[in-house]
């Protein structure tokens, strides 16, 4: 088939390399993209930090020291979701917890270096992803629960 006739036409908008992630960290485990507006990058070493690179503007990358196990950009809004056992961060009010099994969860508003939400789960996290721009979705071995980043409350989904 002739690259014409395609059915998917593909460019390459951003080499992360360019804009200096390690080509260790470009994983499935370290690389997150929740939408064409951000890539949220884990890095572990030298230091723990999370880069976010937004699409507009990505020759300027965002390096936050942050320890964290997972890092979700809100598709729309410039929110960070972290996931982790031990989360740090410089406004973080969690410590470490070594040999726990339950995820902390905490939502920041970047723009405002605010947190907006931060939650303790009874279980460990296997799968989480933002539903909607206002709601993270969160899979664990036994529930579904839905986490809305407005009100204080975590809902079990039905």
């Amino acid at each position: 088939m002739a690259a014409a006739n395609a059915p998917i036409a593909m460019k390459e908008a951003l080499t992360l390399a360019s804009v200096g992630i390690n080509p260790q960290f470009i994983t499935f485990t370290h690389v997150t993209m929740e939408s064409d507006k951000y890539i949220c990058v884990r890095e572990t070493a030298p230091q723990n930090s999370v880069v976010i690179i937004d699409m507009s503007m990505p020759m300027q990358p965002l390096r936050r020291p942050i320890t964290a196990d997972s890092a979700l950009m809100n598709p729309n809004a410039r929110i960070l979701a972290l996931k982790g056992r031990r989360l740090l961060l410089e406004t973080s009010d969690f410590a470490q917890l070594p040999g726990t099994t339950q995820d902390h969860l905490q939502i920041f508003n970047i723009e405002m270096k605010a947190k907006i939400k931060s939650h303790q789960m009874p279980e460990q996290v296997v799968f989480w992803k933002w539903i909607t721009p206002k709601m993270l979705g969160l899979v664990t071995q036994t529930s579904v629960y839905h986490w809305s980043i407005e009100g204080k409350i975590l809902l079990p989904f039905p």
